[in-house]
């Protein structure tokens, strides 16, 4: 009788941490989201915005005209992403620059046990733009920063803050056709 209860209790026991107030899982990623690229704080008074743009993640690997998927240049795994950047509206920095693609493709992964979804911006075998959003009550927030090899080999600057705030479901039509937007195709391997 013992391990009867016993296997009710564990059963019951997810359940009773949410009805509690513990923490559930957090919500699948796959989505648009409206996204601040911020220097110091994203907060409304801070005026750091420097550039704001649509970030489209999916659960599923973007597919071409052929029903073909495509990975990019030194990433792992697919693309299933895309992000789209309107003008930069203050001083240079990574994101801020005005020739920095305005159209892309992005591979993103959630990385456990917190949720972070992480994608790259730029690549190249010694240097690159990461970005690293965890849930948020709004959709996703976190930063992205510039790293090299040797570390310390571009000019130290401090994070951007990122501010992804989900405005609706994950649709293609929002984002560079993959094989045929020839912008956004600057880092995608051939098939």
């Amino acid at each position: 009788m013992r391990w009867i209860v016993s296997i009710v209790l564990v059963a019951l026991a997810p359940a009773a941490a949410v009805a509690s107030g513990g923490s559930s899982p957090a919500a699948a990623p796959a989505g648009a989201y409206a996204v601040r690229f911020c220097q110091g704080s994203c907060s409304p008074h801070a005026g750091a915005v420097r550039r704001t743009g649509l970030l489209v993640l999916f659960d599923e690997p973007l597919r071409d005209q052929q029903g073909r998927t495509r990975d990019k240049w030194l990433e792992p795994g697919p693309i299933n992403g895309c992000l789209r950047l309107d003008p930069v509206q203050g001083g240079a920095g990574w994101v801020f620059a005005p020739s920095a693609q305005t159209r892309r493709f992005v591979t993103w992964s959630v990385h456990a046990p917190d949720g972070t979804v992480r994608f790259e911006l730029d690549r190249a075998p010694d240097a690159g733009y990461q970005v690293e959003l965890k849930p948020s009550a709004s959709g996703l927030h976190g930063m992205g920063e510039t790293w090299s090899v040797p570390p310390g080999a571009l000019d130290a600057r401090p994070p951007d803050e990122v501010d992804a705030r989900r405005i609706g479901k994950a649709d293609p039509s929002r984002c560079p056709r993959l094989g045929v937007d020839s912008d956004a195709m600057h880092d995608v391997s051939e098939p």
